[in-house]
């Protein structure tokens, strides 16, 4: 009997490798995958920007592999030059492309986005898809200036601004106008607002007609975030910072 019990153990414990083993993928599987991390892509105005790209495989074999990749996004084609293909050398399990984005047609308030794919085959599987976010980015001595308003049903009551201390004057705002109204009534989701600003101190403004607050705000300077607020400001709130 405790023989029995004994290959009745050792026969659920295989049962439960062999079912274990299914799922993971076979050693020497042909298998690629892009690197994981890749970070944002900044165009200096007038410049190129390179980036290269590696790729792995899980097997090393004796002979050459060619990837196919597809390139969608919303990058306009002219804005960046990339291959179609990788090529994973002989006796290697990394291959690379260099990718070069140009600054044309980019844009400093909205990222555009370009996804690399690489196209599975019978005999090869393929990792996640990549997206890159490409940005224009200001000149030298210059900080990019990025503003997210969230709007709340009632988008006509807020007005905000953004001043040079120094000069004294307004760099940017939501109306031509100083006052209530930038945004009209019925405006939806969030909307967005940058420019580049040279060094120097300025003054963020914002105002509620109702004085009830409204949909939340974030400021950034060059991705780092300098202000935010969910929103409950009541009649207004201001905060300063300096670009250096």
């Amino acid at each position: 009997m405790k023989n029995l019990k004994l290959y009745s153990i050792l026969f659920i414990a295989l049962a439960i490798f062999s079912s274990c083993e299914d799922e993971v993928e076979a050693p020497g599987t042909n298998y690629a995958s892009f690197e994981s991390y890749l970070g944002d892509i900044t165009v200096s105005p007038g410049q190129d920007y390179t980036k290269s790209i590696n790729i792995y495989t899980a097997n090393i074999i004796g002979e050459s592999r060619t990837i196919e990749l597809t390139l969608t996004g919303s990058l306009d084609a002219a804005s960046y030059e990339a291959p179609t293909s990788v090529t994973i050398p002989a006796n290697s399990n990394v291959g690379s492309i260099d990718l070069i984005f140009k600054d044309v047609n980019l844009d400093i308030i909205q990222d555009k986005t370009l996804t690399i794919a690489m196209n599975g085959t019978a005999a090869l599987s393929v990792g996640e898809n990549i997206t890159l976010n490409v940005a224009k980015g200001c000149p030298t001595g210059e900080g990019k200036l990025k503003i997210s308003v969230e709007m709340d049903p009632y988008p006509e009551e807020v007005y905000w601004r953004v001043i040079d201390l120094t000069a004294g004057v307004i760099v940017l705002s939501n109306n031509d106008t100083p006052g209530f109204g930038g945004y009209a009534d019925g405006t939806e989701a969030t909307q967005k607002d940058g420019m580049c600003l040279p060094a120097g101190d300025y003054l963020f403004q914002v105002y509620d007609a109702y004085s009830d607050g409204a949909g939340a705000i974030t400021i950034t300077i060059d991705g780092v975030q300098v202000y935010s607020t969910d929103g409950a400001y009541g009649g207004g709130d201001e905060k300063t910072f300096t670009i250096n």
